[in-house]
């Protein structure tokens, strides 16, 4: 007599709150880039991950666009709060020290989350035009413009307050690209991220900022 066959139940897909689909399916984001890269990225492979029908991150953010924006907007919020997390932690006040301080937490949550640096930077992945896009961005790169435009006015700055703010991103944004790349420690033989990222970002200071107003 044969015996019968065992027949596995079939895998339900999870159920989520309204909050938490949104988390979860951001988390399967990180996950799919971070193992595959962001051109597996898509509202099927996210939901098939998460177990939840095509149609539930269908509807919350629309494609593959939306998807990858509320991911940027995500990592924009997470850039805002790891520097003024730091700001404080290191007890900076005045706006040289800030500008050394922001531009080590930027490279840090560079390193940190470069699943999320890779799609806030470039710009043509996401909409730009999402208004909460432009909400997230400007908690990045208003506090920036504050502190240089305060050093401005203390008279610590030895150059335009754009420029001076330009120059201050370019340099933490490059120096996070080459360190993610494999290029900086190829070409110098560096091995610590945050040693390095202390050095260059004081020598900026030192060199375009006055420690003490005039």
């Amino acid at each position: 007599m044969r015996r019968p066959v065992a027949v596995r139940p079939r895998r339900r897909p999870r159920t989520y709150h309204h909050g938490d689909l949104r988390t979860v399916v951001l988390e399967e984001v990180r996950g799919i880039i971070r193992e595959q890269g962001i051109s597996v990225v898509s509202i099927r492979e996210v939901a098939r991950r998460a177990r939840v029908s095509h149609a539930a991150p269908s509807h919350h953010f629309g494609n593959k666009a939306g998807l990858l924006t509320a991911f940027a907007i995500q990592g924009y919020d997470l850039l805002a709060d790891t520097v003024k997390a730091d700001i404080a932690a290191a007890g900076a006040t005045t706006p040289p020290d800030v500008l050394a301080v922001m531009g080590q937490a930027y490279v840090r949550f560079a390193l940190e989350n470069p699943e999320h640096f890779g799609v806030m930077f470039p710009g043509e992945l996401v909409n730009q035009d999402d208004p909460e896009y432009g909400r997230a961005t400007n908690r990045c790169y208003g506090p920036l413009m504050e502190v240089v435009t305060k050093g401005s006015a203390q008279g610590t700055l030895s150059a335009n307050a754009t420029l001076v703010a330009t120059s201050a991103w370019s340099l933490v944004h490059g120096l996070a690209s080459l360190w993610l790349s494999g290029r900086i420690q190829a070409r110098t033989g560096a091995t610590d991220a945050t040693a390095l990222a202390r050095a260059v970002t004081e020598l900026f200071v030192d060199r375009m900022l006055r420690r003490k107003p005039v």
